[in-house]
């Protein structure tokens, strides 16, 4: 049976292979980004077949713009089975100044960005989904994790911070949710390239299949996962750096 699913953070590489996934398989998918020019062309593509999908702006720090979101999800297609909460950066890529810092270096408005867009704003989706989610009896939250949140990074201090808390939130939220049917995962998607970046060739090294992660494969894994009934409260590595 086809699921009804929300994709945050879908203009990106990671959230577009995730969307992309699920419309493979005939999924319908509501695509949503802070920046909806990139989900236009994405939509396109997945209206194509099998599966269905609409888009929405949001700022998932905001938690009306998130509610609304779900409620558009609902309100399209009567139910909502999945979200994967893909949305999240580094400094590096959220700042005005688009450079990574020191710890020393942060300034409060700078933690406060990472903070509130990666921790805040994946605790808003799953507050978000949780009242419908109770009501059917069903669900599954899969969260982005980062292996930089357990093994931290030189100048990623926020961003290590944030990945590191989303487990604690991952844990909690599967346990209290766990007697409504709700299924709450973190998958780390290991190194994906993204636009202009440099391949660090130390990531392959550690590697002990000297690749770095496809986002085909992650978003491959998330359709599996979301259709798994009986596991919940787990990170799941999809990298094979003995790192974790």
């Amino acid at each position: 049976m086809e699921k009804v699913v929300i994709v945050t953070g879908a203009a990106g590489v990671l959230g577009g292979a995730v969307a992309r996934a699920f419309g493979k398989v005939g999924d319908k998918v509501l695509v949503a980004d802070i920046n909806p020019p990139p989900l236009q062309d994405l939509v396109a593509l997945l209206n194509q077949g099998p599966g269905q999908a609409i888009s929405c702006q949001v700022d998932i720090r905001d938690y009306d713009q998130v509610n609304g979101m779900v409620q558009q999800a609902i309100a399209k297609w009567k139910r909502l089975d999945v979200i994967a909460c893909i949305a999240g950066q580094g400094l590096g890529r959220l700042s005005r100044e688009k450079k990574e810092k020191l710890v020393i270096e942060h300034t409060d408005d700078d933690w406060d960005l990472v903070m509130e867009t990666n921790l805040k704003g994946t605790f808003h989706c799953i507050k978000a989904v949780a009242e419908p989610f109770m009501a059917q009896r069903d669900g599954h939250i899969i969260i982005m994790g980062s292996g930089t949140g357990s093994r931290g990074r030189v100048r990623a201090s926020s961003y290590a911070t944030t990945k590191a808390g989303l487990y604690g939130l991952m844990k909690s939220a599967a346990l209290e949710l766990g007697e409504h049917n709700i299924k709450v995962n973190v998958v780390n998607p290991g190194r994906v390239m993204h636009a202009g970046d440099v391949l660090d060739q130390r990531i392959v090294q550690e590697n002990t299949l000297k690749r770095i992660s496809e986002p085909s494969e992650v978003g491959d894994f998330y359709v599996h996962l979301s259709r798994m009934k009986q596991v919940s409260g787990q990170i799941f590595n999809l990298d094979s750096r003995i790192i974790f």
